[in-house]
């Protein structure tokens, strides 16, 4: 598996990612116009060609934030959206990025565990912050530079 900045050759599997996993699927203009922000950057998950998943984050050193993580659901349970994360947690923090916060459904089981063995904790909580269905969110940080060494 590669792991290399999104393309704009990737929005149509990128979408249609989207449309087949997400609740609330972002749309191709939506994710045009988060990557075209200076303060964006997207990765993807490439295997023989082919997009597994992607991440992308919204950067404000020396924070950053996970706005997306998704995986195909052919290649859930394999890894990828773990290794795609600590790929991308690690250059964020080589790039100077010092924490990195999300947010999470309560009951999104497979994530929110992914999300602390890789080192995010629990620091708050927003009640019934998701809709259809309505559901707490989970606020997670990570300390990069106590994760993955390195100099702040």
């Amino acid at each position: 598996m590669n792991i290399r900045p999104l393309q704009q050759g990737d929005l149509g599997d990128v979408v249609a990612i989207e449309q087949s996993t997400m609740t609330h699927p972002w749309s191709a203009a939506q994710i045009e116009s988060e990557l075209a922000l200076a303060h964006s950057t997207g990765l993807a998950a490439i295997l023989d060609g082919r997009l597994l998943g992607y991440a992308i984050f919204r950067t404000c050193r020396p924070e950053c934030e996970l706005l997306r993580l998704v995986v195909d659901e052919q290649w859930r349970r394999r890894r990828v959206g773990r290794t795609l994360l600590e790929y991308a947690l690690r250059a964020l923090m080589e790039l100077g990025y010092t924490t990195c916060f999300l947010e999470v459904r309560a009951t999104n089981e497979a994530a929110i565990h992914v999300y602390r063995t890789i080192g995010f904790f629990q620091v708050g909580l927003r009640k019934k912050y998701y809709t259809q269905p309505s559901e707490d969110g989970f606020q997670f940080r990570a300390d990069l530079i106590n994760r993955f060494g390195g100099k702040s």
